[in-house]
Parts: C-alpha cells; sequence; structure tokens
C-alpha cells in the first residue's frame, strides 16, 4: 500500500502498489475546489442520477438576469449576478463533485 497526495485537492489516499489508475473523489471542506463548473445547454443526468430540466427558451434567456435592474447602476451599465466559488455565473452554470483521474503509468493522457 501505498499513501499518494491528489493533485486537485492536496488530500492523501491510499492506493495498492499493484494499480495502474485512480478515481479519487476530491473532499477537502472546501466547495471551490471540491466542486467544478458545467455549462448548461439542456437537459442533463449525471452519473449518480440526479437530473435537471431547461427547455431551449430557458437556455437561451439563461445568464440575462441582473440583480440591479431598474436602478442608476444598471442605467449606468453595471451588472450584478450570483456567481460560484469559482466566479462563473450561477444562471448558466451549475455545480457537480470533482472526481480526479490519476494514472499511476503515465501512458495514453497526450
Amino acid at each position: 500500500m501505498s499513501v499518494k497526495i491528489c493533485p486537485t485537492c492536496n488530500k492523501r489516499y491510499v492506493v495498492d502498489n499493484n494499480i495502474s489508475d485512480y478515481v479519487h473523489v476530491c473532499n477537502s471542506g472546501n466547495l471551490a475546489i471540491d466542486q467544478e463548473d458545467i455549462v448548461v445547454t439542456g437537459n442533463w443526468e449525471e452519473g449518480d442520477g440526479s437530473t435537471g430540466k431547461k427547455g431551449a427558451q430557458e437556455v437561451m434567456r439563461q445568464g440575462a438576469e441582473n440583480k440591479l435592474f431598474g436602478k442608476r447602476a444598471d442605467i449606468e451599465g453595471i451588472r450584478q449576478q450570483d456567481l460560484t466559488p469559482r466566479g462563473k455565473r450561477k444562471s448558466t452554470h451549475r455545480q457537480r463533485q470533482v472526481d480526479t483521474y490519476i494514472n499511476f503509468t503515465g501512458e495514453g493522457l497526450d
């Protein structure tokens, strides 16, 4: 058994010496590291069974909202939207758990 460190979340994990690859589920306690932003382009389904539905009209207009609508700042051209911990717009992106694929042989990742 070997103790290794995940390159994404810097957490330790233990693997057998004879395996060639490993999928590490990052769980550092920091959502900015443990999740990733995915652009929503329609209906989606994750491997864990979670799903989301967005029609074509919703996808076309997503990201158009402005929290300052009708205020002086909006008239002056300032836009304010809800952001994820990684700085992407919540209205156009969804978050999912990061699974880091680690290849110990170093082959086939070009």
